[in-house]
Parts: C-alpha cells; structure tokens; sequence
C-alpha cells in the first residue's frame, strides 16, 4: 500500500528540542526517511485520518493525550481524548499505514487520569504493529499497568549521549566553575519533580552529614512542587548545596557532571532514565531504586548499585558513605558502557526498524531480526 512504502515518519509528539529524539532519528534521515510531526495532539489526530498523509506512524510519550483534558476531575473528558486518538490511529492503520510505539515510561508521570492513561497504554499496545522498548524487561516491569505482547516486541537499548554535550571537563576546573567547595559531589540533574524521590535524597545527605562524611549535593535543574522550599531548608541545617534551580542550558551540563563524584536518582517510581545515561557519558557512576527490572538489566554494571526502595534514607546514605564510586575502574567501566551504547549504535537500530516496517516487514517478518533481543 502507498502508505508503507513512502519514506516518511511522522512521529508524535514531535518535541524537537529534545535530545534523546534526535539522536534516535539522526540515522533515518541520513537515509533520506523524512521525520515530519508536532505535539499538538489535534493536529496529529487530523494529520492520521487524512488518507493523503503516508508513511510510518512513530508514537512515543502518549501523556498529551490525557493530560490535555480540560478538567483535571474530568474523566469523561480524559476517556473522549483517548478514544478519538485510538480511532485516528487505527484510520491511518486502515490507510496502509504501519504504527510503532516507543515505551518510554509506564504511565504518565504525576497523571490526574491514571485509568484514561492505562487504557490508552494497552490499547497502543494492542494495536501497534510493533511496540519498541528501550530495554529487555520493560514487558515485566510494566505488567501491572498493562500488557505488551511479546510477539510484537523490539528492544532497541537507550543509549549514552556520547558527543551530545561536549567532552568531560576537568574534574578540578568544573568545580571551581560551579563553586563546589564539598570534597565529594553528589548530583541529581533534572527537572526536580516530587515523584522523583527528593525529598528521601534530602533526608539521606543528612544523614551523610551526621555520619560525618564530606559530601555535599550538586542540585541543578527545574523544581516543581516543594522542592525548592525543602532544598532551602536542606541547606539551612548545615549540607553544603550548590544548585541551580533553573532550566539548564546545554553548555553547561558537561561542567556539572564533571563536576560530579556520584549520581543518585532516588526515584519512587521509573521504567527508564535518561539522565543514568547522561551520568555514564561522563563516567559517573550512578545509584538507581532497586527495583527488578533495572536491577535486571544493569546489575551486573560495575558503575551502579541499588538502594532499597523499602528503606531509601539509610539505604541512599550507606550508599554514598561507602567510597565505591571514587575506584577509577567503576568510572571507566561507566565510560566503556556509555561507548558500547553510543547514539550511533542505537540511530542505526532504530533505522534498520524503520526500513523494515516501510517495506511492510513488520509483525512475525521481524521475529528473525537480531534487534529483538537487544544486541544491536
């Protein structure tokens, strides 16, 4: 049909300043395959039910969708969203057109519309004809929302950001440029949400202070909710904080992780992390929430390890008393895995995806393709 053979991917939502969506794409359109879409879930619902609009449909972060709903109490609104975007979805299919979902999150973070969101979920999950996962237990981690049939499923690994940012920088330089003044730095880089876990990392770099290690927390990011009140409040009980509550532009990020000892992502809930991979681009271990799925996927990796999500002060805290993520051989070994999982490596993968799918190669076409186990 005219729909799979034209070279164009239209993707949504197409946030362009997004790193992570380029560097999927870079590969595609150095082939020639056009990447063409926005974020406006209204347009792209009408850009679907047009049958003079061709190629692959790539769908990605669905949370648009419910999080427009005009009322946060509103969940016929919510349920109306998700089922015009299904019905435009499924017209495009209906045009010829192949669908594929990236799996980036398990539902949407801080979501008012937790049921309209899970359906939503399965039912791209059910339709689409292959849904991309970003690593090898994604399937189980997400189980309790929903279902992803294994049959249709393709692991193309997230990967560093190795020529993103800008070298690493002196470990020494990117200090004095920050004013970090703690012999060691601990780091959360990020929007600075309240699901993230914050205020456990507060409360664990007290009691790294209490137990008398020299640590102070490198904070750089976008706070939302309390944060900043409990920062400020983190800072007037004595731990030495140097932070940049804000957007942080791209020339600057390279200067804070090099500036990094540790990085601690002390979320309560994660499916995938792309600041993990930002910390291996510029060997810095990380400490991750120990929860199955990643300790499935990176336990074996020297330049993590796992605080208990059970008990995450004492156990966040032991973690960062304990001088591991200082051993040379766990930064290179961060270094190497950010090498292996090169942007390149992952851009090529997901073009050969594409290539596939717009040649109608989807489905069981695809079950003999080494990408579906993740070495790609």
């Amino acid at each position: 049909m005219p729909g799979r053979a034209t070279r164009r991917i239209q993707t949504f939502p197409y946030w362009t300043s997004n790193p992570f969506v380029q560097m999927l794409y870079a590969e595609a359109v150095a082939r020639g395959i056009a990447v063409t879409g926005n974020a406006n879930v209204r347009l792209t619902a009408a850009a679907l039910r047009d049958p003079s609009v061709t190629g692959l449909v790539h769908l990605q972060w669905p949370s648009p969708i419910t999080d427009e709903a005009t009322d946060a109490e509103d969940a016929e609104d919510a349920e109306r969203r998700v089922d015009d975007f299904l019905d435009a979805v499924r017209t495009a299919q209906g045009h010829g057109r192949p669908v594929l979902w990236t799996v980036h999150n398990s539902l949407p973070h801080d979501t008012t519309h937790a049921a309209a969101a899970r359906r939503l979920h399965q039912e791209l999950a059910d339709l689409a004809d292959l849904v991309h996962v970003l690593r090898p237990a994604t399937a189980a981690a997400v189980a309790g929302d929903y279902r992803i049939p294994r049959d249709r499923t393709v692991v193309v690994p997230h990967s560093s950001y190795h020529g993103v940012y800008g070298r690493r920088l002196d470990r020494t330089a990117a200090r004095a440029a920050l004013g970090v003044t703690a012999p060691v730095g601990v780091l959360f880089f990020g929007h600075l949400r309240p699901y993230k876990g914050l205020r456990h990392l507060f409360d664990a770099m007290r009691a790294v202070r209490d137990a008398g290690a020299d640590a102070g927390l490198l904070l750089a990011g976008k706070p939302s909710g309390d944060v900043a009140d409990l920062a400020a409040a983190l800072a007037e009980d004595g731990v030495p904080i140097t932070s940049a509550l804000r957007f942080v532009d791209d020339d600057e990020v390279a200067t804070w992780f090099s500036a990094a000892d540790v990085v601690v992502l002390p979320y309560e809930k994660i499916l995938n992390s792309g600041t993990m991979h930002l910390a291996s681009t510029y060997g810095v271990p990380v400490v991750l929430p120990g929860e199955p799925h990643l300790v499935e996927d990176f336990g074996d990796e020297p330049w993590t390890r796992f605080f208990d999500p059970a008990d995450p002060v004492a156990s966040i805290a032991a973690l960062l008393t304990d001088p591991w993520f200082r051993d040379p051989a766990v930064r290179d070994a961060a270094v190497n895995h950010a090498r292996r999982f090169s942007p390149t490596r992952m851009s090529r993968a997901f073009a050969d995806l594409v290539e596939r799918m717009l040649a109608g190669k989807s489905g069981d076409a695809f079950a003999s393709s080494p990408h579906r186990n993740g070495r790609t």
